[in-house]
């Protein structure tokens, strides 16, 4: 079996973030993280620091976009590509 490509290995690292931290032991791309549940790359203390905060559940109101009081794959990888294009505007603008 061939090695994966580095996007391969990050696809599935992202793929495998979000079932981790989901509700559910199943692992299935349309269940539902619950919004009160940060995402595993936030750092503890971030996350003990900001739980219950109008700034996080501010994000995660946003994120939820059909308003079912969940966060699902979809919804979840927008915040990734949104970050990814934020950090990518930063880095050119340091160019």
């Amino acid at each position: 079996m061939a090695q994966p490509t580095s996007l391969e290995a990050s696809l599935g690292a992202l793929i495998m973030t979000f079932h981790k931290k989901s509700l559910s032991t199943k692992s299935v791309l349309g269940q539902k993280c619950n919004t009160n549940q940060a995402p595993e790359d936030w750092s503890a203390q971030a996350c003990e620091s900001t739980k219950g905060s109008p700034e996080v559940d501010d994000l995660m109101t946003m994120l939820d976009q059909d308003a079912d009081g969940s966060v699902d794959f979809k919804e979840y990888i927008t915040l990734i590509g949104s970050l990814a294009y934020a950090c990518n505007c930063a880095l050119v603008r340091s160019m």
